[in-house]
């Protein structure tokens, strides 16, 4: 499957997807949040949140965000892709 379809297959998965305000609200808290700090600190932060979310859901839940950051994959560039590849590794999902 070349990057096209699986775009085209990342597509039609999100293509029913209408956020709630405030899940939107949220993505713009994360990012205002977030602006003013370096790439190391949002890998700390994303490792100390792994650890609070991997206690307090219930594994199915917790893998199921897993396989959502796969499922946007096909949308990464090539230096987006190896990030969520150093994340993941260091999270010991890869």
């Amino acid at each position: 499957m070349d990057r096209d379809d699986k775009i085209k297959r990342a597509m039609e998965d999100f293509k029913d997807y209408q956020p709630t305000e405030e899940q939107i609200e949220i993505i713009n808290q994360f990012a205002e949040d977030y602006s003013d700090k370096s790439e190391e600190d949002i890998f700390v932060e994303i490792i100390n949140l792994n650890e609070k979310m991997e206690a307090e859901m219930d594994p199915d839940e917790y893998e199921a965000i897993f396989e959502k950051l796969e499922s946007i994959r096909p949308f990464l560039d090539e230096e987006q892709e190896e990030k969520l590849d150093r994340i993941l590794k260091a999270l010991g999902k890869k």
